[in-house]
């Protein structure tokens, strides 16, 4: 690995850092245009999609000459929020660089992966003036929360030649086979206020929440351990309820955070969770319990031995690198694109997935430069 594709690396990087794009306002149009400029008009179509405000998702399209594959590489620009900064040591959007790693807000999750895209993207247009394959690199909005860039991906019909595709993500260089589902749930309870020093007059609702989160957490109980990915679960994330202490609380309202397995059928979950919520209502007269579905995220997942995953296999092997597998526990862009497009997928990058979203998320330069290097000689493989 040359020094200079490190240092070539670390600037774009860092300057990837410094543009905003954080949740909730996100402003990736600003990370778009600074994207865009790094590549030439005549050798790359590029394509911005506009979502309102200054919200935008970049297509640029490396166009084959129809003799090869299309392919779809997409990663996302937004991040999350800085959070309490007097929890960094170093400035989250300074892109400090010390002991040969890059710090701020979104430099793992998901500039240091955006850097990759770019590198293999200019390494393609410069190693070959005629490639075989189609190439669309997609750069997205809105992951984190609402998935705004890939439905718009979805809706424009932008990919609907695409067959196969890659979406990065840090995964500590591991190849993602598999990728939980998430459903979140806002859940209303109304039970029966009482004194409590007499709580069995009363409907307790923050009782009643409990008992209901552990029956949805119950519907996984015979559930088998995923290789990759353990077992499903459910978590209560936001609870509200109560306002005095020696009364029973009537109403209370929280969320579920549901992760899932590619063996579940979300439909046939969310069907067997309002069924829990009726027959708890049977059991108990007067209660009610109202369950609201907010987010609906399908789980998937892909074979080890499937064609796609076989040839960046071969890749790493030519590459020199340690093939290693993993499961992904988060939700990301490809639980939008992979049931809407029906085409097989990996997801991998630079980055390792338990430091970010922490104070002080970095990245090493090294890491986006092997990124990079594998997914150009995936891309250019005929």
């Amino acid at each position: 690995m040359e020094p200079n594709e490190i240092r070539r690396a670390a600037e774009i990087l860092k300057q990837l850092v410094r543009i905003r794009t954080a949740q909730p306002l996100g402003d990736e149009r600003d990370a778009a245009l600074y994207i865009a400029s790094l590549f030439p008009e005549e050798r790359i179509g590029k394509q911005f999609i506009e979502h309102g405000g200054n919200r935008a998702s970049l297509i640029l399209t490396l166009q084959g000459d129809g003799t090869g594959r299309s392919i779809a590489v997409a990663g996302h620009m937004d991040t999350i929020t800085v959070g309490d900064a007097g929890l960094w040591t170093h400035s989250p959007f300074g892109a400090e660089e010390a002991d040969g790693c890059v710090f701020g807000r979104g430099a793992s999750d998901m500039k240091g992966g955006l850097t990759s895209m770019i590198l293999a993207a200019r390494s393609l247009m410069e190693r070959d003036a005629s490639p075989k394959n189609t190439v669309r690199f997609c750069f997205t909005a809105d992951e984190e929360v609402g998935g705004t860039g890939a439905k718009a991906l979805i809706g424009g019909g932008y990919l609907s030649d695409v067959e196969e595709l890659v979406v990065v993500k840090p995964t500590g260089e591991k190849i993602g086979l598999s990728e939980k589902g998430a459903i979140w749930l806002r859940v209303r309870v109304r039970g029966k206020s009482s004194h409590a020093a007499m709580p069995e007059s009363g409907t307790n609702a923050l009782t009643i929440f409990f008992a209901f989160s552990d029956r949805v957490r119950g519907l996984f109980g015979t559930e088998r351990k995923h290789d990759l990915l353990g077992r499903s679960s459910c978590t209560v994330t936001t609870l509200r309820g109560g306002e005095t202490p020696n009364v029973v609380p009537e109403c209370c309202e929280g969320t579920l955070d549901i992760r899932t397995l590619p063996s579940v059928d979300h439909d046939a979950l969310l069907s067997d969770i309002d069924a829990t919520a009726q027959e708890m209502e049977r059991e108990t007269p007067g209660l009610r319990i109202s369950v609201e579905l907010t987010n609906n995220r399908p789980p998937i997942g892909m074979d080890e031995g499937a064609p796609l995953v076989r040839t960046f296999r071969s890749v790493y092997a030519a590459q020199g690198l340690p093939w290693k597998t993993c499961g992904v526990r988060y939700f990301t862009d490809a639980s939008v694109l992979v049931p809407s497009l029906g085409v097989p997928f990996v997801i991998f990058g630079p980055g390792d997935e338990s430091f970010f979203h922490q104070p002080d998320e970095y990245i090493r330069p090294e890491s986006i430069v092997r990124i990079a290097d594998v997914l150009a000689a995936y891309l250019a493989l005929r």
